[in-house]
């Protein structure tokens, strides 16, 4: 769960143009990763950067009243969506997910529902755990909005407007996530190796400017499902994005291993300086707590001292467990 204030947001792009004002030491890039940077930046550029306010994020407005109606999105706003949340699939190598409509039904259900009651930017948000149904909404509809906030939420305060990358983006970054530093439960609903589909919605709350927005990406018969990796790693492999870490971003590997305690993990600049490692801080196993979404293990943390610069290759290892190397590369072109 997310709670984006657009003050913090400002500062934050601040301290992301800190954080990235270092030298930067020319960097060759192999052709394999020329193509592979080249592919993700033309992908990139094709993903629209509307932005949405209140009076543009639907085709039909929520009515909070009788007869309840949750609204209908505007369906550029739904597939926007979607494509940035393959994009991201994309970057880590898996499958594009579908967008049916009764799951885009069921999340507008939810984020109306969120609205209706003007929920507050805490856990209890899920699942609208001791939240009183108003009486105009349905016991089923109630029902149905209580099933698909447990996935993905974004508050976004004061969202006179937003785009729907951006609400994306901060939920894959996890940079302020209210269930604490380093936990990536959005993260894994979007990069998730079992799911197959995901719902989409978003609603204005009531009587306030708060933007509810609503993954629905946890199916039962998705959990079932045997995972299609068998780890994820963030940075991810090969290329990645410099756009999609900062100074709060947590890093992490996901894997259908038992990883029992913390693996020490080291970062080597290989473009700089490959004799030199840095060693993770604030190393978290979260375990089987994002079993669901195909992990049995998950570990985050934070890069330590290691110097992130756009164009430098990167050499990850963790523990005993996986080692690997990605290059940074800005998505922007």
């Amino acid at each position: 769960m997310k709670k984006h204030n657009l003050l913090v947001a400002i500062v934050a792009v601040i301290e992301c143009i800190a954080f990235t004002a270092q030298p930067v030491q020319a960097a060759k890039y192999s052709k394999s990763e020329v193509k592979q940077v080249k592919y993700f930046q033309r992908k990139y550029k094709n993903l629209d950067k509307a932005q949405y306010n209140r009076n543009s994020i639907y085709q039909q407005a929520p009515n909070f009243a009788n007869p309840f109606s949750p609204g209908v999105l505007n369906l550029a706003y739904i597939s926007t969506t979607m494509d940035y949340v393959n994009y991201y699939r994309d970057l880590v190598g898996l499958p594009s997910e579908a967008n049916p409509d009764d799951a885009n039904r069921s999340a507008q259900i939810g984020a109306a529902s969120l609205a209706a009651v003007n929920a507050s930017a805490s856990l209890q948000a899920h699942g609208l755990l001791n939240y009183l149904r108003p009486n105009y909404i349905s016991e089923n509809d109630w029902g149905i909005a209580e099933n698909a906030t447990l996935g993905n939420i974004n508050f976004l305060d004061d969202a006179h407007s937003a785009s729907a990358g951006e609400i994306v983006t901060d939920l894959i970054r996890e940079d302020n996530n209210i269930a604490g530093a380093g936990n990536i439960g959005h993260r894994a609903i979007i990069l998730s190796t079992r799911a197959t589909r995901m719902g989409i919605g978003a609603a204005y709350g009531m009587s306030s400017d708060m933007l509810y927005s609503v993954e629905y990406g946890l199916f039962a018969d998705d959990i079932l499902r045997a995972p299609v990796k068998s780890r994820i790693a963030y940075p991810a492999a090969k290329v990645f994005p410099y756009e999609l870490v900062g100074k709060y971003t947590p890093w992490s590997y996901s894997t259908t291993k038992r990883i029992s305690g913390k693996p020490k993990i080291y970062i080597t600049d290989l473009t700089k300086n490959k004799k030199k490692r840095y060693r993770a801080t604030q190393v978290r196993n979260f375990k089987t707590l994002f079993y669901g979404e195909g992990y049995t293990t998950t570990i985050t943390y934070r890069p330590g001292k290691a110097k992130l610069v756009n164009t430098h290759k990167y050499k990850v290892q963790i523990g005993k467990y996986y080692t690997y190397t990605f290059r940074f590369f800005r998505q922007k072109g």
